[in-house]
């Protein structure tokens, strides 16, 4: 008879989430996840298929909901700038909060297994190309309403956003303060006046 799953997959892929996020792939050992996890060898295996797989579940799911989340906030935002200080504020904040200074999945995974993972380099790039289609969309509406000059280069904008943003995720980690990543950002925003 089977052995019937003794864990929520859902709760253990969250908390794969952070280990991954915290430790990074390779400095996460198989021990590592049984024990933060609290699920057996075997179960781990025969549910996730082994720690790559159970990465790349996690990074998905990470990058999804992050990625919901975010263009559902600039989807609601009327103001292009304030909007863009918004999101930019409170990944500072994040930062500065967390006193692991984890940076972002994305961009730790961009660092630690780009370019020899050729199936995280396409789910990358396919962020990558998303954010900055987001990004694209929010300052396409504040030319239409007229908070942005029509000859603003939009798409060399958007990439640059992507760039600091990705940016300020990865300094994070060298604990800047609060003001000091502001003023990288307010200096990209001066560039829609």
């Amino acid at each position: 008879m089977p052995r019937v799953k003794q864990f929520d997959e859902e709760e253990v892929l969250q908390k794969a989430v952070l280990i991954f996020w915290r430790k990074g792939y390779y400095n996460t050992s198989i021990q590592d996840l049984v024990d933060f996890l609290g699920v057996n060898r075997a179960s781990l295996y025969n549910t996730f298929g082994g720690k790559k797989k159970l990465f790349d579940k996690a990074f998905e799911q990470y990058r999804k909901v992050n990625h919901e989340g975010f263009t559902n906030f600039l989807n609601t935002q009327e103001n292009v700038k304030d909007a863009l200080r918004m999101v930019f504020t409170k990944i500072i904040n994040d930062d500065c909060s967390d006193k692991d200074r984890k940076g972002c999945l994305i961009a730790n995974t961009t660092t630690e297994l780009l370019p020899t993972d050729k199936k995280l380099q396409k789910l990358i790039t396919q962020h990558k190309l998303n954010t900055e289609k987001a990004f694209f969309d929010l300052l396409s509406r504040g030319v239409k309403k007229g908070q942005i000059s029509k000859d603003t280069d939009l798409e060399t904008i958007s990439r640059l956003l992507y760039t600091l943003m990705t940016g300020l995720r990865v300094v994070s980690k060298t604990k800047p303060t609060f003001e000091e990543s502001m003023t990288s950002v307010e200096a990209v925003l001066e560039l829609l006046d």
